[in-house]
């Protein structure tokens, strides 16, 4: 059945719609609380399902030229066969398993912590991946053309045919620094010059290995509950410097390694800042 897409919106609404349906245009339905089920077979320009909260399936055969399902959180499996010929997003959605033969130019699944299995037959130019925290391998069938970006994940292995430039925030990176972030060192971090990649590098190594691999320049020390803590400082060209406080808890005895913006100058200073005060403020009657 061809419809308009007003018409089509009033035979999802009344559940009247036939399982094979071409709609003539753009299908929103963002944010229809209504929404549960598509017909099984679907032909659009566009298909906005954003913010539908009880959208639990797509169709078994879709085909459009854009496709948004975002912060959907009730469809959390997607599978049979979708082709979009801009881009498909997914992000937010509480997706846990892909299973689907998919093709896209641009396809996103940012932010779908649930994601645990990406399996099928995907091809697409571009994939973004970022904040996939639970996804720890990717299929063999993968197919990326142009980039994958993987900031945030915690990957344990790539496909060993992919040749897509793998990016974290944008950014260049290279395989190790996406499965091996332990191999970092804080020389690397030193010796890199690109500004975006010694940033994302720190990041990923951690401030405290960080400091614990190069030292740093003493700015202050003293002592409280917990013993000394030092004020220490890292100085990089072309960008601000690292400062961070180094203390140790007084209940447990862990020592805490943390970054304080680069102006400040003292222990004291920089323990207030942590609590979002002023030093003058900042008069606890306990540390524990």
């Amino acid at each position: 059945m061809q419809v308009t897409p007003a018409e089509a919106v009033r035979l999802l609404k009344h559940r009247t719609a036939p399982d094979a349906l071409h709609v003539t245009g753009p299908l929103d339905l963002s944010g229809a609380a209504w929404l549960r089920e598509l017909p099984l077979w679907l032909r659009c320009s566009a298909l906005i399902l954003d913010d539908c909260p009880q959208l639990s399936a797509l169709p078994q055969d879709l085909q459009c030229d854009r496709l948004s399902a975002r912060r959907t959180p009730a469809l959390t499996e997607l599978d049979g066969r979708i082709s979009v010929r801009e881009r498909a997003d997914f992000s937010g959605s509480g997706l846990k398993r892909v299973q689907a033969e998919l093709r896209a130019s641009r396809l996103s699944f940012a932010g779908c912590r649930a994601l645990t299995q990406l399996e099928g037959q995907i091809s697409v130019n571009t994939l973004d991946l970022s904040g996939c925290s639970s996804l720890l391998h990717l299929g063999a069938a993968l197919h990326v053309i142009q980039t994958l970006e993987l900031a945030g994940t915690s990957l344990a292995s790539l496909p060993p045919g992919l040749r897509a430039g793998l990016r974290w925030s944008g950014v260049p990176v290279d395989a190790r620094f996406v499965l091996q972030p332990e191999a970092l060192t804080g020389r690397e971090v030193l010796l890199t010059r690109n500004v975006q990649r010694r940033r994302i590098l720190l990041d990923r190594l951690g401030v405290e290995k960080f400091l614990a691999d190069v030292g740093g320049l003493v700015l202050d020390r003293d002592r409280d509950a917990g013993g000394e803590r030092q004020l220490v400082q890292v100085p990089f060209e072309d960008d601000e410097p690292l400062v961070a406080v180094l203390v140790r808890c007084p209940s447990t005895g862990g020592r805490y390694t943390l970054r304080v913006p680069p102006f400040v100058r003292t222990c004291a200073e920089a323990v207030a800042w942590t609590a979002n005060l002023n030093v003058t403020d900042y008069r606890p009657l306990r540390e524990a």
